[in-house]
């Protein structure tokens, strides 16, 4: 029996060929007839000879959603196996995270041509957001809506375009990522967003974000950093792919390893795989930092998943801006919820840790790195308590925050002053602990 095949492109550009034999294994074959295919992994470099095994599956796995729920949902809605990545993206293999596309051959002449916008209001964005919230049959994703974001937060994808809102269908790009908040932790959507203007505002790269109340329901919108927009011939634009992948992807992590207690990457597994690739030293520098802060503001989530890479079809691969980031402090978490998903030398209770896991951690990665360690940990921990209370007070001052004209309701203001409140505290108290390593006062505002 033939193998099934889907024609794969990198950013416009046809590279090779997946397919899947008749016992569900995959490979991935570049075609080298064609000059100088581009990359779709790091994990797979290009070369005449088929990959097969953990590399491809680990790939095509983390092109899907975390979710079981909503790869179910999907495979009702266009009638595949939820348990097969390969029949999942003949549905949704369009538009994916970073510039690939995964199409099906007797579509390959005409897949371009197959797209379309159609408009969407934020009532009928609201109702989206309220269906996979709550988890009511398949319409998360509408019919021939050709998308598919990896995470298991719920969320959706939409274009954005003067200043409207379109459901973009077939091969049509999305350029935002739309969550509603986890289900079941208090303003989750706040919190997220005012933790990634808090970095901000320190000068970190970070996805854009808004937050934005679509018919009462508050949502956090992110601006896709794996999109470009570029002039056309006739004064408009087109919005551009820009390749990605995340550091399970990467580095041949199933999903369902994401966690590092789960057999997923560690830090240092994350630092070799920045230096073997050369991603650059800004690269190395921005993963620390983002350990740092993770750890002072409680960013417990940021597993392997929650880092990706840049890998633009010709220029240099770089660690992509952070996302994803919010604070357990809002939370009263327990002992056991004080868990990094990455842990620093050896321990993931962040009360727990201290200089010495830092100085085990930057010693198996390199000979000077618990020097740079040392000064960010006290720069940050000098620098976050300002930053997050003149974040949040800018932020609860413009309930609306921006991007709607309706009123915020006073029951969620309110918990969302409590939300900052303990937020403000945990990060405090943390810092404060931190500089006492290095026998400084804490900042006070």
């Amino acid at each position: 029996m033939k193998p099934k095949e889907l024609l794969v492109y990198v950013e416009d550009q046809y590279c090779g060929v997946l397919r899947e034999d008749n016992r569900g294994k995959h490979s991935f074959e570049y075609d080298i007839s064609v000059a100088n295919p581009p990359q779709i992994s790091l994990s797979m470099p290009v070369r005449s000879e088929p990959w097969t095994g953990i590399a491809v599956e680990a790939y095509i796995d983390g092109i899907l959603p975390d979710s079981r729920d909503m790869r179910q949902r999907i495979a009702n809605l266009y009638g595949v196996n939820a348990n097969n990545p390969f029949a999942l993206l003949t549905a949704v293999g369009l538009d994916c995270a970073g510039g690939i596309q995964f199409v099906l051959p007797e579509n390959a002449e005409n897949f371009r041509q197959e797209s379309q916008l159609r408009p969407i209001d934020d009532k009928h964005i609201a109702e989206r957001l309220r269906a996979i919230s709550a988890a009511r049959g398949p319409s998360w994703q509408i019919d021939d809506e050709h998308w598919s974001l990896n995470g298991a937060q719920d969320k959706i994808a939409l274009q954005f375009n003067n200043g409207k809102w379109y459901e973009a269908l077939g091969s049509a790009a999305t350029t935002h990522i739309i969550k509603p908040g986890i289900d079941g932790l208090h303003e989750q959507a706040f919190n997220e967003y005012i933790c990634m203007q808090t970095l901000h505002s320190l000068g970190i790269p970070v996805a854009t974000s808004q937050f934005h109340i679509f018919d009462g329901l508050p949502a956090i919108v992110s601006t896709r950093w794996d999109r470009a927009r570029i002039s056309d011939d006739q004064g408009g634009t087109i919005i551009t792919r820009i390749h990605q992948e995340d550091m399970c992807q990467a580095t041949s992590h199933m999903t369902s390893e994401k966690y590092q207690t789960d057999g997923g990457p560690s830090a240092i597994e994350i630092f070799k795989c920045i230096q073997d690739n050369d991603l650059g030293e800004d690269s190395s520098t921005l993963f620390l930092i983002a350990l740092i802060l993770n750890f002072l503001m409680g960013g417990i989530d940021s597993h392997a998943k929650n880092y990706a890479i840049l890998e633009p079809a010709g220029k240099r691969p770089t660690l992509a801006p952070l996302y994803d980031i919010a604070s357990i402090y809002a939370y009263e978490p327990l002992r056991k919820q004080r868990k990094l998903a990455m842990s620093i030398g050896g321990e993931y209770n962040y009360k727990r840790i201290d200089l010495r896991h830092w100085r085990n951690m930057s010693d198996a990665v390199s000979s000077d790195m618990f020097e740079f360690a040392k000064f960010f940990l006290q720069q940050y921990a000098l620098l976050l308590p300002d930053a997050f209370h003149q974040t949040s007070l800018h932020a609860l001052e413009q309930p609306a925050l921006q991007l709607t004209d309706q009123p915020a309701n006073d029951i969620s203001l309110e918990n969302r002053k409590i939300l900052v409140q303990r937020i403000q505290a945990g990060i405090n108290a943390q810092c404060d602990r931190v500089l006492g390593w290095f026998g400084k006062p804490a900042m006070e505002f």
